[in-house]
């Protein structure tokens, strides 16, 4: 039987190996975009790095609500669901930590630190962070 999940448990589930993320945010004329993502939590934030004049870039400034969904493919399966308000944030600092944290969540530490600072220093890049306004946590959708 499908379970609701705890905080800690969807947290954990969120944390656990390199699962992506999908993205999904609105384009200017109404339809959907969704685009799988690099993540990282930071509390019960989601950070997500991406360009500003990307599709999704361009439509998170535009409206800033979204939907990040994470899935566990393998029977019994499982996902997490995030609905929330995205943040731009291009302050260097910022972007460097949230890249530090994603990087080395995907990439071993070597790596992560060249991918940091290709992107900290690329122009352009920004620092997206969801602030969850709705959380649906499903363990055991399969039974």
């Amino acid at each position: 039987m499908p379970q609701e999940m705890t905080a800690d448990q969807r947290r954990a589930f969120l944390n656990d190996g390199t699962r992506t993320a999908i993205l999904a945010t609105v384009r200017a004329d109404g339809r959907p975009h969704a685009a799988p993502v690099w993540y990282a939590l930071d509390g019960d934030d989601v950070l997500i790095n991406t360009g500003e004049d990307t599709v999704k870039g361009r439509a998170v400034q535009r409206d800033p609500r979204v939907t990040v969904v994470v899935d566990d493919p393998t029977p019994p399966y499982a996902f997490v669901m995030i609905e929330g308000v995205a943040e731009i944030s291009r302050d260097h600092d910022e972007i460097q930590r949230g890249s530090t944290t994603i990087g080395r969540r995907y990439l071993d530490t070597e790596s992560a630190d060249a991918w940091v600072l290709h992107y900290a220093t690329s122009p352009g890049k920004v620092l997206v962070r969801v602030r969850p306004t709705n959380l649906v946590a499903v363990d055991r959708v399969g039974g």
